[in-house]
């Protein structure tokens, strides 16, 4: 067994140094790899506008400045309780640098999972050069690197908290102590807090399929019952985190069903098989059925290697870890091929940093602990040797040739980082043919033909990394003899270059894009004292320049108020009033959320618009010539052409919007003396003076369980308005001096003792721990 120990302090700045180095090489082939689609789209401007209710000591449970996804209780997946996510919001609120939030969490992320998987290495008494090599390669899963660091930071956080979760519970398994209880318990909650569904069921299938070997290993019910304590009392205490969300299940439009049309987002088994090779490029239903320039199941290049230079069969004989590694193989196999939509999950990819997670473990398992089988060392002829040395050189003399010499540099650089990885690169005798294998080389020849097959009609700089990952392949035994942790670990990042020299971003290719500027130059004349609407899509712009070209919740990131947003969630009461296309995006249905917004509902005497506190209405000149009159009607004039898409703003005058920049509520009938004095995310303070008359306000709040009014400690029930959508409170007669309308989970007053249970029971299992850790 391996006694060969690895400090905390080594592991810390292994993952830093490792970390430094991946964004930095994927910030040199794409300096927006960090910041694209979801992450531009939703994460930016609600990181800002989070960041600053931070900065003022209060809880975001509440956006006020973006009505779609504004209630962060019910949009789970922003994680506001997550570390991470409250320094980068907070850093995004002081800094208008767009890559800066993209580039800190791609940090935090990749150390934490590097720390992680060093972590789970380790308890598997590895090696200190294959727990590097393994960490490694967790990294740049292209699942984890490109789609969540890039694109989804919300999964990239759940996936790192995912593997800390399953390393401390590693951890906890060879070592019931207090330390290890605490750090479990604590990962725990955060994974939960991320509200990351897949990294949830990824830490339960391990803990799950592990406590069951426990159990058939030892049958000590006991030990079970000790080991999955710690994750019980965290799942009690992060209850809270999704109790708002059950509860306002009727309220929210989130995607559900099953459908498997298309196989949509559902690797196929080829994706999986052969995802060892960090060129092979498969055909998978992402958005459409495309073909994937990056190998979203790679897991390491030694899966062949394994079952011909180790005896496999004698080490799952002797050893019960190797059964344990293949049924969660299996069990995560099997939830990557459910259908796109299962429920409330969608799009089974997710699973597959989990199976090239317990593949790699399975791989350096085997290489340590297997026999070692021996290959034939061959021995050329000298007239052979010069022949394949003449073949050789010709083939790379030829290689820029065929595919351009724009390639060149290319082929240069992977022959050097070859070089200084395998100094007898070029001496066969000393590297392929030193520990030949007839059977492997085969097969690896076999596999190359699946992995051309699928590229044969690309640029011909593909054939260049399938011919450098063939010749990796063939070298990995000699690589694996020398246990280097310099060339095992550099053999991971000119994998990582590979992969990035096929597809440099997700961006651009297959998820939307956008080019954001710091800073936008905001037109003359148009009223921003309220919300702003727009109403025409921009998800698919590829450059963002002025007002009229910001989508989703990038109004946000720029200090602007909008009805626009961005939330998987949805609202079923919003969406009645302003219809959509695309729940997430805030895709209006323009003509029908017009028709809607303009029009007056009930005996109030303005338009919902009002209500709504819209200032200004970007929308199609085509739309407002249908809507004009009602326009007029409303009060909103046509105030400037917006640039050169036939777009318009269309903006109430300023004077009658005073007070809208504090959201003001509406007042009916209108009260003399009544004084808005504080706004903020969560609360509105206002000041009611002597009436004679029942007093309606109606607030610029999207109406959601858990708000409540009280004048001077009289409760005051609080109603959605005749559109379903917003806050509305009556006033009786002669009752007067403050009005306070707050927001907090309604939830949360009746759970509010599961924090205070599960830290009970936590210390009650620390006391315990001397007692239990004998017996155990």
């Amino acid at each position: 067994m391996c006694c060969e120990k690895l400090s905390p302090r080594q592991a810390l700045l292994f993952s830093v140094f490792y970390a430094i180095v991946v964004i930095v090489v994927c910030s040199l082939f794409q300096s927006d790899f960090f910041y694209i689609d979801d992450a531009a789209y939703e994460m930016l401007g609600f990181f800002r506008q989070i960041g600053h209710i931070w900065a003022q000591g209060k809880i975001p449970f509440i956006v006020d400045s973006m009505y779609i996804g504004g209630n962060e209780m019910i949009d789970l997946g922003k994680g506001i309780f997550l570390p991470q996510n409250i320094l980068v919001s907070l850093i995004t609120s002081q800094f208008h640098y767009i890559q800066l939030p993209g580039l800190i969490l791609a940090f935090i992320n990749i150390v934490l999972v590097s720390c992680s998987a060093l972590v789970i290495a380790k308890s598997f008494k590895l090696h200190n050069t294959y727990a590097y090599a393994f960490a490694s390669l967790v990294v740049i899963q292209p699942v984890f690197l490109y789609q969540y660091l890039g694109a989804w930071w919300n999964a990239a956080s759940g996936q790192a908290w995912a593997m800390v979760s399953i390393a401390t519970f590693f951890l906890l398994r060879n070592s019931f102590s207090k330390t290890n209880i605490i750090l479990n318990f604590i990962s725990v909650i955060f994974l939960l807090s991320a509200g990351w569904p897949h990294g949830v069921i990824g830490y339960a299938v391990v803990v799950g399929v592990s406590l069951i070997f426990q159990l058939k290993r030892f049958g000590n019910l006991k030990k079970v019952f000790y080991l999955s304590t710690p994750t019980i009392l965290a799942c009690i205490f992060a209850f809270p985190v999704y109790s708002e969300y059950l509860f306002s299940y009727d309220l929210i439009n989130r995607v559900s069903g099953f459908d498997s049309q298309d196989r949509a987002f559902t690797p196929s088994w080829s994706t999986i098989i052969l995802g060892f090779f960090p060129t092979f490029y498969d055909y998978i239903t992402y958005i459409r059925y495309r073909l994937m320039l990056i190998p979203f199941g790679f897991s390491t290049l030694f899966v062949p290697l394994v079952f011909f230079y180790r005896d496999v069969k004698i080490l799952w004989q002797r050893d019960i870890n190797l059964k344990w590694f293949l049924l969660l193989i299996v069990v995560f196999f099997v939830l990557s091929q459910m259908p796109g939509q299962f429920g409330p999950l969608r799009w089974p990819f997710r699973f597959l940093p989990f199976i090239s997670l317990f593949i790699c473990l399975a791989v350096f398992y085997i290489l340590q602990f297997a026999p070692v089988v021996k290959g034939n060392t061959i021995r050329l002829s000298r007239k052979i040797y010069n022949c394949l040395y003449a073949i050789w050189g010709g083939f790379f003399i030829f290689l820029p040739f065929y595919a351009g010499f724009d390639t060149l540099v290319l082929i240069l650089f992977l022959l050097l980082m070859l070089f200084l990885m395998e100094r007898s690169l070029f001496n066969l005798n000393e590297s392929i043919l030193y520990n030949f294998n007839k059977k492997y080389f085969f097969i690896i020849l076999f596999t190359s033909c699946f992995v051309f097959f699928n590229s044969w009609n690309l640029h011909p700089i593909y054939v260049v990394l399938q011919i450098f990952s063939i010749w990796l392949l063939l070298l990995s035994p000699k690589m694996v003899e020398r246990k280097s942790t310099f060339g095992l670990a550099g053999l991971s990042l000119l994998i990582l270059v590979m992969l990035l020299t096929g597809l440099p971003t997700l961006g651009g290719y297959y998820l939307r894009q956008t080019d954001l500027p710091e800073h936008i130059q905001l037109p003359d004349n148009v009223n921003l004292q309220g919300y702003i609407l727009s109403l025409p899509n921009n998800i698919y712009l590829r450059q963002t320049r002025q007002l009229n070209d910001i989508a989703s919740a990038q109004f946000g990131f720029y200090d602007i108020k909008s009805i626009n947003g961005y939330s998987p969630v949805g609202s079923k009461r919003l969406e009645q009033v302003l219809p959509v296309n695309q729940t997430a995006h805030g895709i209006f249905m323009p003509r029908q959320a017009l028709k809607n917004i303009l029009q007056i509902k009930g005996n109030l005497p303005v338009c919902h618009a009002v209500l709504m506190r819209i200032s200004t209405i970007i929308v199609k000149k085509t739309d407002y010539a249908a809507f004009s009159r009602q326009f007029q009607q409303c009060g909103y004039i046509e105030v400037q052409p917006a640039g050169s898409r036939n777009d318009l703003y269309v903006s109430l005058p300023l004077e009658q919007t005073k007070g809208w920049d504090t959201n003001s509520p509406f007042v009916f009938p209108d009260l003399a003396g009544i004084k808005h004095l504080k706004h903020d995310n969560n609360t509105d303070l206002v000041r009611i003076p002597e009436h004679n008359d029942t007093t309606i306000l109606i607030f610029p709040r999207l109406w959601w369980y858990g708000y409540s009014a009280d004048v001077n400690g009289y409760s005051l029930p609080v109603v959605a308005d005749n559109s379903g959508s917003l806050i509305q409170v009556s006033i009786p007669p002669h009752l007067h001096g403050m009005l306070t309308l707050s927001y907090f989970p309604v939830t949360w007053r009746y759970l509010w003792f599961l924090p205070m249970l599960a830290l009970i029971g936590l210390m009650t299992l620390l006391f315990n721990n001397r007692k239990q850790n004998k017996s155990v």
